[in-house]
């Protein structure tokens, strides 16, 4: 028999697994004292598991018929202690986030969940190359005022910002632990505002929900569906302490991806990742770890911290980063996908990356001593807030570096919400207990930084257009086809030869559009990426583009705005044989054909050339 309450034909079938003989204790909603009390018989013990059944009509006796029934909660009692389920499907009690607890209590699970309907829900199809992933708290996304939803703080209020989340362009939301965990246990002095800690996993956080309507599993269901008639896809964190035994790990995948219709979950902490990848029952299922397995399947992602020590590094301009830079233009050969991240929960956001030097955790209550020391940051001038016009604009051009950086690199895009309009937690590189303004968005600033929100749109949008970005298979480095470049080359500041040498902080990426296909097997534009760390302008000689074609730029980090040009409104360089990159600057061209008017205008200056000599 599975552990927890299984609802049957006739009644309920309730095992748990206890050291002594427990007893069932059964509740109406709101009341203190149990209805019911139902000793589990010792005839039905099997080893530590206890089992019993109770009809509906032993329930109907006690009082629990109709809508009381429906509203049935149930936990355990043993040895004097009562304890909560932890297969629970929902709970209740503990419904306002934070709260303190006047005493050690246990959680109520509900007997039943409500009604659904799926309707005609399906599983969206998001192209592999143009996933991008958007990682969010569910409470911090909407609890602020400004964000101007109803339901703040709630998994409905997360549903009612789908709209910008789709105009935004991010296909996947990656939400931090959403299950039921203890955020504040008794005792406790600081809040677990991120949720990692003790956990039961098989029910979503009642806190996460509407106040008036506690129904956690429908609201998570109702988020998933509206999530997916948008062509958006869901995942969510699951953070195990190793504790828990394998099949529970796999039947919590597997009930969320049954019940819920989850479409992935980012595994942390400690869990059996070669038992997860082996399960039958979540093949196709998105799945994403920092761990790297030895064997792997095709919906594993590697989430690696690498990519961000080393991409803050470029971007702060240190040397000797050139080589990284470059392997991650390209995806390895035997390797699996990796997601691609510059700023994650446990650190600055982007913009306090490029305005802080050092930690700023006071507020957390540890003398600053918590939260990690090494953030490859810098301030760009000043440490912190500043109302300097020239520090600011530095500033906001390192973003537009760091984006660019992120979603010209080979691998799936993830982003914290917020980074895309400067959200800042005033330099708290840990903020696992700040449910306050320090942690929640700010959504006054989209709108202050709308110019930023721009940048970032047209930047996903580019990047889908684009094959050659976000390619699923490893370079080649050849001309296979005899078209007079290879799939990918690499460049310093004269063509066809990367420069690598310590010292150096720029390098040039060219894609050819040949060997970057669409879907309909359409050639891609050739792409020439180049990126300049240092802070002293530097001139790159360019390779020539294909023939009949010209390069156009594309997208810039420097300058005054739009950063990233419209289609069609790309500007065709005057001068096709070099460009001269601003310091603290990436650009990307894009080899198009020139308009008649001006391949005209250019013959005849050739031929008055011509006759001239």
């Amino acid at each position: 028999m599975a552990l927890g309450v299984q609802i049957e034909k006739e009644g309920i079938a309730v095992s748990v697994v206890a050291e002594t003989r427990p007893t069932l204790l059964l509740f109406l909603r709101n009341e203190e004292a149990p209805r019911l009390c139902v000793p589990f018989p010792e005839d039905a013990r099997f080893g530590k598991v206890y089992s019993l059944r109770l009809g509906f009509r032993e329930l109907r006796e006690a009082g629990f018929r109709g809508a009381a029934l429906k509203s049935a909660e149930y936990q355990f009692e043993a040895g004097g202690q009562r304890f909560a389920d932890p297969y629970g499907k929902s709970f209740s009690g503990h419904d306002s986030f934070g709260k303190p607890l006047k005493e050690e209590t246990a959680k109520r699970s509900a007997l039943f969940l409500s009604e659904f309907s799926w309707e005609e829900e399906g599983a969206p199809k998001v192209n592999p190359r143009e996933r991008v992933i958007y990682r969010l708290h569910v409470r911090g996304f909407t609890a602020e005022k400004s964000s101007g939803v109803i339901q703040r703080g709630t998994f409905d209020g997360i549903a009612e910002k789908i709209p910008y989340l789709r105009s935004l362009g991010v296909t996947t939301l990656e939400l931090l632990p959403a299950e039921e965990f203890e955020e504040l246990p008794f005792g406790a002095e600081r809040v677990n505002y991120w949720g990692y800690g003790k956990t039961f996993h098989f029910a979503p956080k009642a806190s996460y929900c509407r106040k008036r309507q506690r129904d956690p599993a429908g609201e998570l269901r109702s988020l998933v569906k509206a999530l997916h008639a948008a062509g958006m896809e869901l995942v969510m964190e699951f953070y195990f302490d190793g504790s828990e035994r394998v099949d529970y790990v796999l039947e919590v995948l597997r009930y969320y991806r049954s019940f819920y219709h989850l479409d992935g979950a980012r595994l942390s902490g400690s869990f059996p990742l070669r038992d997860i990848l082996r399960d039958p029952y979540l093949k196709g299922f998105l799945l994403f770890a920092e761990e790297r397995p030895a064997e792997s399947g095709e919906s594993f992602y590697c989430c690696d911290r690498a990519f961000q020590r080393e991409m803050r590094r470029f971007l702060k301009g240190e040397e000797g980063l050139v080589p990284a830079v470059l392997s991650y233009s390209r995806r390895e050969p035997d390797t699996p996908p990796r997601v691609n991240y510059l700023a994650h929960t446990d650190g600055f956001t982007l913009a306090d990356l490029v305005s802080y030097e050092r930690k700023h955790n006071e507020a957390n209550g540890e003398g600053n001593r918590d939260g990690s020391n090494e953030n490859f940051s810098w301030n760009c001038g000043v440490e912190g807030k500043t109302k300097r016009r020239q520090i600011l604009a530095c500033r906001a051009q390192q973003r537009r570096n760091a984006f660019l950086l992120l979603f010209l690199s080979q691998g799936t895009p993830l982003f914290l919400a917020g980074d895309e309009f400067g959200n800042s937690q005033d330099g708290n590189n840990n903020a696992y207990c700040q449910d306050n303004a320090v942690s929640w968005l700010d959504w006054k600033q989209a709108t202050k930084e709308a110019e930023s929100v721009d940048f970032v749109r047209a930047l996903i949008a580019f990047r889908r257009a684009h094959p050659a970005l976000g390619r699923q298979t490893p370079p080649l480095f050849l001309d296979v086809d005899a078209v007079g470049r290879p799939d990918v080359s690499y460049h310093g500041e004269r063509p066809w030869k990367a420069e690598t040498e310590p010292f150096r902080r720029q390098l040039g990426i060219l894609y050819s559009g040949h060997y970057a296909k669409s879907e309909n097997g359409e050639a891609d534009n050739s792409l020439f990426c180049i990126y300049n760390m240092h802070w002293e302008a530097h001139s790159f000689s360019l390779p020539h583009p294909e023939k009949g074609t010209a390069w156009h730029l594309a997208i810039r980090s420097f300058g005054e705005a739009p950063h990233c040009l419209e289609v069609g409104a790309e500007e065709v360089l005057a001068d096709q044989s070099s460009f001269l990159l601003p310091g603290r600057s990436i650009v990307v061209l894009i080899a198009k054909p020139l308009p008649t008017e001006t391949k005209t205008k250019r013959t005849k200056k050739r031929q008055g050339d011509s006759n001239g000599r």
